[in-house]
């Protein structure tokens, strides 16, 4: 990925009554020439939105520069939560799959992004001896907290919660406000709103800092929303509170919604969409006994091959289906086009349960070609 580093300009106001910020290239850094200059430094944050594939393709650059240095290196993800460090463990040691990791940590019911958009950065990890730190509060808590208030929890809760809190940040206080002020709630649901995303940033910053102060000759790469990391507000400045170590904030910049002063660095990238997963185009219920087919969307090819509402997926290509996670998992790899072999149980009136194995090609977006 090509890449060019901004830094915001002061400047005048223009008739337009805006500051507007000039980039000139001749000058403007690469992000090797800028990986470089920070090659000493012990923590960088590097922003995403979540959806966008060209903010995790920076990361992964990022990473890869970082990682060229002899120095111990660990990566920290706001995408695990932090009770499930050991499978993160067991993943970078080998002792479990892929599979089995985005089963164990439940990432398809707590995180649920595409799991293709992270990919990269967790195979490359893992291939590279790098450990990952899971960053995250737990829902449990969280959601806890959206229900009752810190205040409220119960001595059971408030063991997890995170060993520190910072109130008195009130310019952190009022971004969010601006972010709620969406929302036809009151204060007393801004308070909770205050709460939780502080419990989430202090987590963060708090599981980032142990490590820090556990591998002192080690640097981390922390990888989280750009609401938490942007303005240093969230994370960066609450990792400084308990470590001293400031830290540099690098973020792709979108003209649609950068704000300068957000990050150290802004890096102009093009936004590159993920290649188009393939469907089965079928609507899943997912119950005690296993997934079962609830609907199909139009010109499902699952539906033209033969799958009827209420059948159970009982395999895809010979993988076992038992949970929506599983079919996650089987479908990771499938573009449009791809066959699958599909093989469901299906109730019979008058001959019971009986199974079936049904092939077709996959539905969705073929990607063209450029010419």
């Amino acid at each position: 990925m090509s890449a060019i580093l901004i830094s915001a300009v002061a400047a005048s106001e223009t008739t337009t009554g805006q500051t507007p910020i000039v980039v000139e290239t001749a000058k403007s850094a690469t992000l090797p020439e800028v990986m470089s200059r920070l090659k000493g430094e012990r923590v960088v944050y590097v922003g995403e939105t979540h959806t966008a594939y060209a903010d995790h393709l920076l990361q992964l650059d990022v990473l890869k520069a970082m990682a060229a240095d002899s120095a111990p290196l660990a990566v920290g993800v706001e995408w695990f939560q932090a009770r499930f460090q050991p499978v993160l463990d067991d993943y970078s040691a080998g002792r479990i799959d892929e599979a089995e990791l985005l089963r164990r940590t439940e990432y398809y019911d707590r995180w649920r992004f595409d799991y293709r958009l992270y990919r990269p950065i967790l195979q490359f990890a893992k291939d590279n001896g790098i450990p990952l730190v899971a960053l995250n509060a737990s829902r449990e808590l969280t959601n806890e907290i959206r229900r009752v208030g810190i205040d409220g929890l119960s001595q059971e809760f408030k063991q997890d919660l995170p060993d520190g809190y910072d109130f008195a940040d009130k310019a952190y206080a009022d971004r969010l406000r601006e972010m709620f002020k969406q929302h036809p709630a009151g204060d007393a649901q801004f308070d909770r709103f205050l709460e939780v995303q502080l419990t989430w940033d202090e987590m963060m910053a708090q599981r980032a800092a142990d490590y820090l102060k556990a591998n002192p000759d080690a640097r981390m790469l922390v990888l989280a929303g750009k609401g938490h990391i942007g303005g240093r507000s969230g994370i960066p400045n609450r990792v400084a509170r308990r470590t001293g170590i400031d830290g540099t904030v690098i973020g792709s910049f979108n003209p649609a919604t950068a704000m300068f002063g957000e990050a150290d660095f802004l890096v102009l990238i093009n936004d590159q969409p993920l290649p188009p997963p393939g469907l089965m185009q079928i609507m899943l219920d997912e119950r005690d006994e296993g997934v079962f087919v609830k609907d199909f969307s139009d010109g499902s090819p699952a539906e033209k091959a033969g799958v009827e509402k209420k059948d159970r997926i009982v395999k895809i290509n010979d993988i076992p289906i038992d949970h929506y996670a599983d079919v996650k998992i089987a479908m990771i790899d499938e573009l449009p086009g791809n066959e699958v072999s599909v093989t469901v149980e299906r109730d019979s009136l008058f001959r019971g349960k009986k199974t079936l194995s049904l092939s077709f090609k996959l539905g969705g977006e073929v990607m063209m070609s450029p010419h």
